[in-house]
């Protein structure tokens, strides 16, 4: 873990006039004015030496947002590689730009941004220091994923290609982000570049082979933001309207409305109300075709679950889920039940990351009756990747059909222990109580990971009681067992 004395630096100048957003680093006076960042040094595929083009970074803040620029300087830019437009294609396999901000200065959370030479969007949100992230061009895989692709914030991002290789500008507003509640900033950050004709990866604060730009821990620092009072309100409306001839009885006609809000408590606490939710425009899911007993694990996508959606995931990745935000509005079998209203508060209190949901929906006939939902999350993050929380979750059902659906409560445990620079340690406990079922309703699971330059090794041990039954979370396959892996590399 890198010593505060031996990470890099970059100040955030203050600008009256923020730079035109086109691309153009090299010809803006607001950008040519300040002392450029570079150094960047390899992982791949010469490990700790320097980058084989040179980079340039700055970053400016005006009163509402951040913006940072790169010139990304290369000898040969007919060999430039760009292979996707679409927002969040992975940034892997082709010349890119990426950097991380960790806003809350805990080493474990934080926000990606990232482009190609194309101007392609590319960002997440990260919590838990990246756990369960094997590959960062992956979405967050459940509980244990700790980043989440499926976030799509609103910023912007112009790029420019030329006989000196291409550059980039950012513009990320202040409200898109969250950080604390203080007048003067210091964040981490580390930036990160692609040069794919050479397989090369290149990081301005260095990191092990083993890493990528997820690793808090050795990244450096972004001085000097002061941050006016930011107000953040989004009202999104919506009206449907249908209007049919019926013959002899004239017209049919029938309408529908509804609204999303959020708003920001303070910079780190968000507000989000949905009332009549209307999901029609959310992505739809990938194919899946299973030949074996386990269930299918699809990937939160619509808006209102997203932010913050890694305060709210406690488990085992994909296997355990005590909390799975599709059971709500979401049939098991892709049925979409409606959801009445609901309320959401997520973020950071005092140092404490919490997180509150209460969500109504009504009945489908023949799958689902009226159902209450309910989440609460604690959540208290340590040095060295370290952290401790609980969590509990409750379905009821209401209306005519309540006796015979009855209730459901989830409720757990979990925690993480960062062993020096490399090791480690994470587990959950966690228990249900479900009407009609009694005794050997609890789960429980412990893992352990070190990961080294030279050494990638991991052991989990996870155990599910036949009775455990967290309705309004995932289990990849249900009636208890025991299961055990080990990792040596």
């Amino acid at each position: 873990m890198g010593q505060e004395a031996d990470r890099r630096a970059l100040s955030a100048i203050s600008v009256e006039t923020a730079p035109a957003l086109d691309g153009e680093v090299r010809n803006d006076p607001v950008w040519q004015a300040i002392e450029p960042s570079g150094g960047f040094i390899q992982t791949t595929p010469d490990e700790g030496q320097p980058a084989s083009q040179r980079t340039e970074v700055r970053v400016v803040f005006a009163a509402d947002a951040i913006y940072f620029s790169f010139v990304c300087f290369d000898d040969d830019p007919s060999t430039i590689v760009v292979s996707g437009t679409r927002r969040d294609t992975s940034l892997a396999e082709q010349d890119s730009v990426l950097f991380i901000l960790d806003t809350y200065l805990d080493e474990q959370n934080g926000f990606v941004f990232g482009t190609n030479p194309t101007g392609l969007q590319y960002d997440g949100q990260l919590s838990k220091a990246g756990q369960g992230s094997s590959v960062l061009g992956g979405s967050m895989s459940g509980a244990g994923g700790g980043f989440n692709l499926n976030w799509d914030g609103v910023w912007d991002v112009k790029t420019v290609m030329g006989d000196f290789g291409w550059s980039a500008e950012f513009r990320i507003p202040f409200k898109t982000i969250r950080y604390p509640r203080r007048d003067s900033q210091n964040w981490g950050v580390n930036f990160q570049r692609n040069i794919t004709r050479r397989n090369e990866v290149a990081y301005w604060s260095p990191l092990g082979r083993q890493f990528n730009i997820l690793r808090l821990a050795d990244a450096g620092r972004l001085t000097g933001l002061e941050i006016d009072s930011q107000r953040n309100l989004k009202i999104v409306p919506y009206v449907l309207g249908e209007t049919s001839d019926v013959g002899a009885d004239g017209r049919d006609n029938d309408a529908e409305w509804g609204v999303d809000i959020k708003y920001s408590l303070t910079p780190s606490l968000t507000l989000d109300l949905t009332y009549n939710t209307d999901f029609a425009q959310v992505e739809a899911d990938e194919s899946q075709v299973t030949l074996d007993r386990f269930n299918l694990f699809f990937p939160e996508k619509r808006p209102f679950f997203l932010e913050n959606a890694g305060l709210f995931a406690v488990g085992k990745s994909r296997q355990v889920e005590l909390f799975f935000s599709r059971r709500i509005g979401l049939s098991k079998d892709g049925d979409i039940i409606p959801i009445d209203a609901g309320a959401r508060v997520s973020g950071a209190i005092a140092g404490v990351n919490v997180g509150a949901m209460y969500m109504q929906t009504d009945s489908l006939t023949g799958v689902a009756p009226k159902n209450r939902f309910g989440v609460a999350r604690v959540n208290k993050e340590l040095p060295n990747r370290s952290s401790l929380g609980a969590i509990f979750v409750s379905r009821e059902a209401t209306g005519q059909a309540s006796e015979l659906f009855g209730d459901n409560q989830t409720y757990g445990v979990d925690g993480r222990w960062g062993i020096g620079e490399y090791g480690l340690i994470s587990g959950y406990v966690a228990g249900t109580s479900t009407s009609g079922l009694e005794g050997d309703d609890s789960s429980w699971a412990l893992n352990g990971d070190y990961d080294s330059e030279r050494w990638n090794l991991a052991a989990g041990f996870v155990e599910v009681g036949k009775h455990f039954n967290p309705e309004v979370g995932f289990l990849n396959r249900s009636g208890g067992y025991r299961n055990a892996s080990g990792r040596v590399l």
